[in-house]
């Protein structure tokens, strides 16, 4: 077997179940984020509600970037076959993401505002 072949299919064997297992845990995981965090206790601090948003922007952007990586393995690949979905998933995937990095930014900044004396 050639080289090329092999590494082909350890990279589809990676993307099969190494992007599918980090897609489940990642879902898991920021939805246990949202389900803590729209509890009323937690929504009366800035901070929370900054990782609440964060968390809504990371599943998003998570499902957008990652599933169609794994679809594209067995069936046609959306973003190759359509300009408009390629343009609707590059343009989301980092929207979302960069609105994700923002959000956990200002929480940083809301938790440090907090502790300075004045």
């Amino acid at each position: 077997m050639p080289s090329t072949v092999y590494l082909s299919t350890v990279q589809q064997y990676l993307t099969r179940y190494g992007m599918t297992t980090y897609i489940i845990l990642g879902n898991i995981g920021l939805l246990l984020n949202i389900a803590i965090f729209i509890w009323p206790a937690y929504r009366r601090n800035p901070c929370s509600i900054y990782i609440l948003a964060a968390s809504f922007c990371g599943l998003i952007g998570l499902n957008i970037s990652a599933v169609p990586v794994v679809y594209a393995l067995d069936n046609t690949n959306p973003v190759t076959a359509s300009l408009f979905f390629c343009q609707f998933q590059f343009y989301f995937r980092h929207s979302f993401n960069q609105m994700m990095r923002t959000y956990f930014i200002f929480a940083c900044i809301d938790r440090y505002a907090g502790q300075i004396k004045i």
